[in-house]
Protein backbone atom coordinates (compact mmCIF):
# COMPACT_ATOMS: atom_id res chain seq x y z
CA UNK A 1 0.00 0.00 0.00
CA UNK A 2 0.95 3.24 -0.89
CA UNK A 3 1.75 5.04 2.40
CA UNK A 4 0.58 9.39 2.60
CA UNK A 5 3.27 12.08 2.11
CA UNK A 6 4.04 13.05 5.56
CA UNK A 7 5.87 16.59 6.73
CA UNK A 8 8.93 15.07 7.12
CA UNK A 9 8.52 14.03 3.59
CA UNK A 10 7.19 17.03 2.14
CA UNK A 11 9.51 19.42 0.21
CA UNK A 12 9.52 22.92 1.75
CA UNK A 13 10.08 24.77 -2.01
CA UNK A 14 9.17 23.45 -5.17
CA UNK A 15 11.79 20.94 -6.93
CA UNK A 16 13.66 22.47 -9.99
CA UNK A 17 11.37 21.97 -13.21
CA UNK A 18 8.49 21.50 -10.94
CA UNK A 19 4.89 21.56 -12.04
CA UNK A 20 3.58 24.65 -10.61
CA UNK A 21 0.12 23.40 -10.64
CA UNK A 22 0.75 20.65 -8.63
CA UNK A 23 2.92 22.15 -6.29
CA UNK A 24 0.23 25.39 -6.16
CA UNK A 25 -2.39 23.01 -5.58
CA UNK A 26 -1.74 20.31 -3.77
CA UNK A 27 1.02 21.01 -1.44
CA UNK A 28 -0.34 24.20 0.23
CA UNK A 29 1.47 24.07 3.76
CA UNK A 30 0.32 27.63 5.50
CA UNK A 31 -2.05 25.59 8.52
CA UNK A 32 -0.89 26.01 12.10
CA UNK A 33 -1.11 22.66 14.55
CA UNK A 34 -4.58 23.25 14.97
CA UNK A 35 -5.26 23.28 10.94
CA UNK A 36 -5.96 27.10 10.88
CA UNK A 37 -4.43 29.38 8.11
CA UNK A 38 -2.45 32.66 9.78
CA UNK A 39 -3.57 35.75 8.81
CA UNK A 40 -0.65 36.19 6.31
CA UNK A 41 -1.02 32.49 5.22
CA UNK A 42 -2.65 32.91 2.02
CA UNK A 43 -0.75 36.03 0.48
CA UNK A 44 2.23 34.27 1.61
CA UNK A 45 1.46 31.62 -0.33
CA UNK A 46 0.48 33.78 -3.12
CA UNK A 47 3.77 35.36 -3.08
CA UNK A 48 5.98 32.21 -3.06
CA UNK A 49 4.07 31.46 -6.21
CA UNK A 50 4.30 34.27 -8.22
CA UNK A 51 6.91 33.29 -10.26
CA UNK A 52 7.58 32.60 -13.97
CA UNK A 53 6.35 29.43 -15.15
CA UNK A 54 6.64 26.97 -17.46
CA UNK A 55 9.57 25.48 -19.24
CA UNK A 56 9.87 27.12 -23.05
CA UNK A 57 10.70 24.50 -24.99
CA UNK A 58 8.06 22.39 -23.59
CA UNK A 59 5.55 25.27 -24.24
CA UNK A 60 7.11 26.07 -27.68
CA UNK A 61 6.58 21.97 -28.84
CA UNK A 62 2.76 21.94 -27.62
CA UNK A 63 2.09 25.51 -29.41
CA UNK A 64 3.25 23.79 -32.96
CA UNK A 65 1.71 20.98 -32.27
CA UNK A 66 -1.39 22.25 -31.06
CA UNK A 67 -1.91 24.80 -34.31
CA UNK A 68 -0.97 21.40 -36.53
CA UNK A 69 -3.65 19.72 -35.14
CA UNK A 70 -5.91 22.54 -35.78
CA UNK A 71 -4.66 23.37 -39.21
CA UNK A 72 -4.88 19.65 -40.18
CA UNK A 73 -8.89 19.15 -38.67
CA UNK A 74 -9.27 22.58 -41.82
CA UNK A 75 -8.94 25.04 -38.81
CA UNK A 76 -7.22 28.40 -37.88
CA UNK A 77 -5.35 28.97 -35.19
CA UNK A 78 -3.77 32.84 -34.03
CA UNK A 79 -1.75 34.06 -30.90
CA UNK A 80 -3.34 36.51 -29.15
CA UNK A 81 -1.57 38.60 -26.42
CA UNK A 82 -3.29 40.25 -22.89
CA UNK A 83 -3.45 44.01 -22.39
CA UNK A 84 -2.67 43.55 -18.63
CA UNK A 85 -3.80 41.09 -16.17
CA UNK A 86 -5.21 37.24 -17.31
CA UNK A 87 -7.44 35.77 -14.69
CA UNK A 88 -8.95 32.05 -14.52
CA UNK A 89 -10.34 29.54 -12.39
CA UNK A 90 -10.78 31.22 -9.69
CA UNK A 91 -13.77 29.42 -8.78
CA UNK A 92 -12.32 26.48 -8.71
CA UNK A 93 -11.68 25.50 -4.75
CA UNK A 94 -8.15 26.48 -3.31
CA UNK A 95 -7.56 27.17 0.39
CA UNK A 96 -6.29 30.83 -0.57
CA UNK A 97 -9.98 31.01 -1.42
CA UNK A 98 -9.15 31.94 -4.94
CA UNK A 99 -8.36 28.83 -7.25
CA UNK A 100 -6.39 28.89 -10.55
CA UNK A 101 -6.86 26.83 -13.72
CA UNK A 102 -3.57 25.06 -14.33
CA UNK A 103 -2.60 22.93 -17.37
CA UNK A 104 -2.29 19.58 -15.96
CA UNK A 105 0.77 18.88 -18.34
CA UNK A 106 2.53 22.19 -19.10
CA UNK A 107 2.23 23.45 -15.68
CA UNK A 108 0.95 26.76 -16.75
CA UNK A 109 -2.50 28.94 -16.62
CA UNK A 110 -4.66 28.57 -19.56
CA UNK A 111 -8.31 28.62 -20.85
CA UNK A 112 -10.30 25.55 -21.39
CA UNK A 113 -12.11 24.97 -24.86
CA UNK A 114 -15.78 25.48 -23.12
CA UNK A 115 -14.39 28.84 -21.94
CA UNK A 116 -13.98 29.99 -25.58
CA UNK A 117 -16.84 28.41 -26.87
CA UNK A 118 -19.18 30.14 -23.99
CA UNK A 119 -17.52 33.26 -24.62
CA UNK A 120 -18.03 33.28 -28.45
CA UNK A 121 -21.70 32.24 -27.80
CA UNK A 122 -22.32 35.07 -25.26
CA UNK A 123 -20.94 37.74 -27.59
CA UNK A 124 -22.94 36.47 -30.49
CA UNK A 125 -25.81 36.43 -28.01
CA UNK A 126 -25.50 39.62 -26.62
CA UNK A 127 -23.21 42.08 -27.82
CA UNK A 128 -22.97 41.13 -31.99
CA UNK A 129 -24.87 43.86 -33.92
CA UNK A 130 -24.65 42.13 -37.07
CA UNK A 131 -28.09 39.74 -36.86
CA UNK A 132 -30.24 41.37 -35.44
CA UNK A 133 -33.40 39.36 -36.43
CA UNK A 134 -33.77 36.68 -33.20
CA UNK A 135 -34.90 33.92 -34.99
CA UNK A 136 -31.45 34.28 -37.58
CA UNK A 137 -29.74 35.07 -34.31
CA UNK A 138 -30.81 31.47 -32.78
CA UNK A 139 -30.19 29.78 -35.41
CA UNK A 140 -26.69 30.47 -36.06
CA UNK A 141 -26.25 29.85 -32.04
CA UNK A 142 -27.92 26.54 -32.79
CA UNK A 143 -25.33 25.77 -35.52
CA UNK A 144 -22.41 26.96 -34.47
CA UNK A 145 -22.51 25.44 -30.93
CA UNK A 146 -25.57 22.82 -30.55
CA UNK A 147 -28.51 22.40 -29.05
CA UNK A 148 -29.36 19.32 -27.22
CA UNK A 149 -30.15 17.32 -30.53
CA UNK A 150 -27.34 18.28 -32.33
CA UNK A 151 -24.00 18.67 -32.21
CA UNK A 152 -22.60 22.22 -32.97
CA UNK A 153 -20.58 23.17 -36.58
CA UNK A 154 -17.26 23.67 -34.67
CA UNK A 155 -14.57 22.35 -32.27
CA UNK A 156 -13.18 25.29 -30.18
CA UNK A 157 -9.55 24.01 -28.62
CA UNK A 158 -8.36 24.96 -25.39
CA UNK A 159 -5.98 28.09 -25.37
CA UNK A 160 -2.73 27.37 -24.72
CA UNK A 161 0.24 29.90 -23.35
CA UNK A 162 2.95 29.70 -25.97
CA UNK A 163 5.98 31.01 -23.22
CA UNK A 164 6.54 31.16 -19.86
CA UNK A 165 3.86 33.09 -18.24
CA UNK A 166 4.75 35.75 -15.40
CA UNK A 167 2.50 35.08 -12.08
CA UNK A 168 1.67 37.92 -9.76
CA UNK A 169 0.15 38.75 -6.80
CA UNK A 170 -3.09 40.07 -6.82
CA UNK A 171 -5.89 41.18 -4.43
CA UNK A 172 -9.93 41.97 -4.08
CA UNK A 173 -11.40 43.57 -1.56
CA UNK A 174 -15.26 42.34 -1.52
CA UNK A 175 -16.93 44.92 1.08
CA UNK A 176 -20.16 43.17 1.14
CA UNK A 177 -19.46 39.53 1.73
CA UNK A 178 -22.55 38.61 4.09
CA UNK A 179 -24.74 40.72 1.30
CA UNK A 180 -23.75 38.47 -1.34
CA UNK A 181 -24.02 35.07 0.63
CA UNK A 182 -27.42 35.69 2.69
CA UNK A 183 -29.13 38.83 1.62
CA UNK A 184 -31.71 36.63 0.08
CA UNK A 185 -32.49 35.36 3.16
CA UNK A 186 -32.93 38.80 4.77
CA UNK A 187 -35.82 38.71 7.46
CA UNK A 188 -35.94 42.13 9.40
CA UNK A 189 -32.87 44.13 8.30
CA UNK A 190 -32.63 46.09 11.51
CA UNK A 191 -31.82 42.69 13.53
CA UNK A 192 -29.12 41.76 10.67
CA UNK A 193 -26.92 44.60 10.31
CA UNK A 194 -23.64 42.67 8.77
CA UNK A 195 -26.00 41.18 6.06
CA UNK A 196 -26.71 45.06 4.84
CA UNK A 197 -25.36 46.19 2.05
CA UNK A 198 -24.10 49.39 3.58
CA UNK A 199 -20.86 51.65 3.99
CA UNK A 200 -19.90 50.45 7.53
CA UNK A 201 -18.49 47.27 6.43
CA UNK A 202 -14.83 46.71 6.61
CA UNK A 203 -13.55 45.25 3.05
CA UNK A 204 -12.01 41.98 3.19
CA UNK A 205 -8.74 41.84 1.71
CA UNK A 206 -8.40 37.88 -0.49
CA UNK A 207 -5.14 37.07 -2.47
CA UNK A 208 -5.19 35.59 -5.51
CA UNK A 209 -2.73 34.77 -8.62
CA UNK A 210 -2.88 36.61 -12.16
CA UNK A 211 -0.94 35.71 -15.05
CA UNK A 212 0.78 39.06 -16.29
CA UNK A 213 0.23 40.04 -20.24
CA UNK A 214 0.31 35.99 -21.11
CA UNK A 215 0.41 34.79 -24.96
CA UNK A 216 -2.36 32.64 -25.70
CA UNK A 217 -3.04 29.86 -28.64
CA UNK A 218 -6.77 30.07 -29.70
CA UNK A 219 -7.88 27.88 -32.24
CA UNK A 220 -10.97 26.78 -33.64
CA UNK A 221 -11.93 24.05 -36.39
CA UNK A 222 -14.67 23.01 -38.34
CA UNK A 223 -16.43 19.92 -37.23
CA UNK A 224 -17.43 19.06 -41.05
CA UNK A 225 -15.94 20.02 -44.06
CA UNK A 226 -18.68 21.40 -45.51
CA UNK A 227 -19.13 24.37 -42.69
CA UNK A 228 -15.69 25.46 -43.38
CA UNK A 229 -16.95 28.47 -45.43
CA UNK A 230 -18.26 30.08 -41.65
CA UNK A 231 -15.01 29.59 -39.89
CA UNK A 232 -13.56 33.22 -40.89
CA UNK A 233 -16.88 34.85 -39.18
CA UNK A 234 -16.67 32.14 -36.17
CA UNK A 235 -13.12 33.44 -35.60
CA UNK A 236 -14.21 37.47 -36.26
CA UNK A 237 -16.35 36.65 -33.43
CA UNK A 238 -13.82 35.64 -31.38
CA UNK A 239 -11.38 38.15 -31.86
CA UNK A 240 -14.06 40.91 -31.32
CA UNK A 241 -15.06 39.10 -27.59
CA UNK A 242 -11.34 39.04 -26.55
CA UNK A 243 -10.73 42.72 -27.88
CA UNK A 244 -14.29 44.00 -26.24
CA UNK A 245 -15.27 41.41 -23.42
CA UNK A 246 -11.56 39.94 -22.47
CA UNK A 247 -12.26 36.32 -21.27
CA UNK A 248 -11.58 34.33 -18.00
CA UNK A 249 -12.23 35.93 -14.62
CA UNK A 250 -12.86 39.83 -13.51
CA UNK A 251 -13.32 41.24 -17.10
CA UNK A 252 -15.40 43.68 -16.02
CA UNK A 253 -12.09 45.55 -14.68
CA UNK A 254 -10.34 44.97 -17.68
CA UNK A 255 -8.80 41.67 -17.12
CA UNK A 256 -8.02 39.14 -20.28
CA UNK A 257 -9.02 41.93 -22.80
CA UNK A 258 -6.40 40.69 -25.73
CA UNK A 259 -5.08 41.71 -28.98
CA UNK A 260 -4.08 39.54 -31.93
CA UNK A 261 -0.58 39.03 -32.09
CA UNK A 262 0.33 38.83 -35.95
CA UNK A 263 4.31 37.69 -34.98
CA UNK A 264 4.04 35.27 -33.08
CA UNK A 265 1.20 33.87 -35.41
CA UNK A 266 3.68 34.02 -38.34
CA UNK A 267 6.07 32.14 -36.40
CA UNK A 268 4.08 29.43 -35.20
CA UNK A 269 2.70 29.16 -39.04
CA UNK A 270 6.17 29.01 -40.51
CA UNK A 271 7.27 26.50 -37.82
CA UNK A 272 4.45 23.84 -38.36
CA UNK A 273 5.36 24.49 -41.96
CA UNK A 274 9.19 23.27 -41.69
CA UNK A 275 7.52 20.19 -39.72
CA UNK A 276 5.34 19.55 -42.81
CA UNK A 277 8.33 19.77 -44.96
CA UNK A 278 10.91 17.17 -42.59
CA UNK A 279 7.47 14.75 -42.31
CA UNK A 280 7.97 15.10 -45.81
CA UNK A 281 11.58 15.09 -46.79
CA UNK A 282 11.15 11.79 -44.50
CA UNK A 283 8.94 9.93 -47.88
CA UNK A 284 10.45 11.12 -50.30
CA UNK A 285 13.38 9.63 -51.88
CA UNK A 286 16.69 11.33 -52.83
CA UNK A 287 15.68 11.69 -56.39
CA UNK A 288 12.27 13.26 -55.30
CA UNK A 289 14.06 15.84 -52.69
CA UNK A 290 16.05 17.10 -55.46
CA UNK A 291 13.52 17.65 -57.64
CA UNK A 292 11.70 19.63 -55.18
CA UNK A 293 14.60 21.59 -54.24
CA UNK A 294 15.22 22.64 -58.03
CA UNK A 295 11.32 23.65 -58.71
CA UNK A 296 11.57 25.76 -55.24
CA UNK A 297 14.85 27.38 -56.28
CA UNK A 298 13.46 27.71 -59.76
CA UNK A 299 10.25 29.30 -58.53
CA UNK A 300 12.03 31.92 -56.63
CA UNK A 301 13.98 33.17 -59.58
CA UNK A 302 10.48 33.30 -61.61
CA UNK A 303 8.86 35.28 -58.77
CA UNK A 304 12.02 37.86 -58.22
CA UNK A 305 11.49 38.30 -62.04
CA UNK A 306 15.44 37.56 -61.96
CA UNK A 307 17.22 34.89 -64.77
CA UNK A 308 19.76 32.70 -62.74
CA UNK A 309 22.91 33.30 -63.05
CA UNK A 310 24.40 31.00 -65.72
CA UNK A 311 27.75 30.80 -63.85
CA UNK A 312 26.24 29.73 -60.94
CA UNK A 313 25.31 27.06 -58.73
CA UNK A 314 21.86 26.56 -59.86
CA UNK A 315 22.60 26.26 -63.81
CA UNK A 316 25.36 24.16 -62.46
CA UNK A 317 23.20 21.63 -61.20
CA UNK A 318 21.36 21.95 -64.10
CA UNK A 319 23.95 20.98 -66.90
CA UNK A 320 25.13 18.49 -64.63
CA UNK A 321 22.02 16.43 -64.02
CA UNK A 322 20.84 16.44 -67.73
CA UNK A 323 23.92 14.04 -68.03
CA UNK A 324 23.51 12.07 -64.10
CA UNK A 325 19.71 12.14 -64.69
CA UNK A 326 19.49 9.03 -67.56
CA UNK A 327 20.20 6.73 -64.29
CA UNK A 328 17.04 8.17 -62.64
CA UNK A 329 13.67 6.47 -61.78
CA UNK A 330 11.37 6.59 -64.76
CA UNK A 331 8.86 9.24 -63.20
CA UNK A 332 11.46 11.23 -61.66
CA UNK A 333 13.65 11.26 -64.97
CA UNK A 334 11.06 12.42 -66.79
CA UNK A 335 9.89 15.27 -64.27
CA UNK A 336 13.45 16.20 -63.97
CA UNK A 337 13.46 16.33 -68.03
CA UNK A 338 10.08 18.61 -68.07
CA UNK A 339 11.63 21.01 -65.11
CA UNK A 340 15.09 21.53 -67.48
CA UNK A 341 13.35 22.72 -70.63
CA UNK A 342 11.47 24.94 -68.34
CA UNK A 343 14.72 26.54 -67.02
CA UNK A 344 16.34 26.63 -70.48
CA UNK A 345 13.46 27.70 -72.47
CA UNK A 346 13.02 30.83 -69.51
CA UNK A 347 16.36 31.48 -69.40
CA UNK A 348 17.78 30.91 -72.87
CA UNK A 349 19.32 27.66 -74.79
CA UNK A 350 22.66 29.53 -75.86
CA UNK A 351 24.35 29.67 -78.96
CA UNK A 352 22.52 27.31 -81.67
CA UNK A 353 25.08 24.64 -80.99
CA UNK A 354 24.52 24.10 -77.38
CA UNK A 355 21.10 24.93 -77.74
CA UNK A 356 21.12 21.70 -80.32
CA UNK A 357 23.09 19.72 -78.28
CA UNK A 358 21.22 20.40 -74.82
CA UNK A 359 17.89 19.81 -76.68
CA UNK A 360 18.93 16.59 -77.50
CA UNK A 361 20.18 15.98 -74.14
CA UNK A 362 16.53 17.11 -72.57
CA UNK A 363 15.04 14.44 -75.32
CA UNK A 364 17.47 11.67 -74.19
CA UNK A 365 16.85 12.23 -70.08
CA UNK A 366 12.59 12.10 -71.53
CA UNK A 367 12.83 8.79 -73.31
CA UNK A 368 15.88 6.89 -71.60
CA UNK A 369 17.76 6.12 -74.37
Amino acid sequence: MTLPLYQHDVPKTMPDGGHRGLWYNRFFDRYDSNWIVPDTGKSDWIKDNAKKTGDSTALDAAAIRHLMLITALGGRGAVFKVDWHFATGLGLAHPVENGLAWHHTLGVPYLAGSAVKGLIRAWIEVWDESLTDEIKKQQRLDHWFGNNEQSGAFIFFDALPIQPVTLAADVMTPHMGKWYEKGGEIQNWHNEPEHVPADWHAPVPVPFLIAKQPKLLFGIAPRCAKFASELKDVFAALKSALEWLGAGAKTAVGYGVMQIDDKETTYLTEECHKLKMQEQDNTLTLEQRVLRDMRVAFEQECESNRKPDAGGAFMADIRRLLNDGIAWPDAERIALADLIKQVYDYNGWGNADKKRERKALVEKLRTGN
